[in-house]
């Protein structure tokens, strides 16, 4: 690693970050929306077993029980998946944000997509980057 003893306002770069809106993965961070999704799926698994035992001692067909129930566990847990990802992707894409304003990149906002948790967080990292852009504007 080199010794770069300059300041981040004299490396500051005056061309705007143009990051990607649309996420290429959908696990991207997969041990946080894995987690989430087993966690939502234990909770209808459960929830699915106990129904499942009350309607075979009424004498339904157990195949058509365990078949409905295994559609709609894997739709929960596919449900649990996407909502992790609304605010998987939002910290990753916030994530990268911060980096490129610490590497002293002017114009790196954090862009989310419509319906991403974290949207307020973004807007004050957004603002934060205003400052720091017209700080080291300022400073030149």
């Amino acid at each position: 690693m080199t010794n770069d003893s300059s300041t981040p306002a004299t490396r500051a770069v005056d061309l705007p970050v143009s990051l990607p809106d649309r996420r290429r993965k959908v696990l991207v961070d997969p041990r946080y929306q894995l987690r989430a999704g087993m966690i939502v799926g234990l909770v209808a698994f459960v929830l699915l077993l106990l129904v499942n035992l009350s309607l075979m001692t009424e004498g339904a067909p157990w195949i058509l029980l365990l078949g409905g129930s295994a559609v709609l566990l894997g739709g929960i847990v596919l449900v649990g998946v996407v909502e992790a990802h609304r605010t998987a992707g939002a910290a990753f894409a916030i994530r990268r944000t911060i980096d490129a304003l610490n590497a002293g990149t002017r114009g790196a906002r954090v862009r989310l997509r419509r319906g991403d948790h974290l949207q307020e967080l973004a807007q004050a990292i957004n603002r934060l980057a205003e400052t720091l852009d017209a700080e080291r504007g300022a400073s030149r």
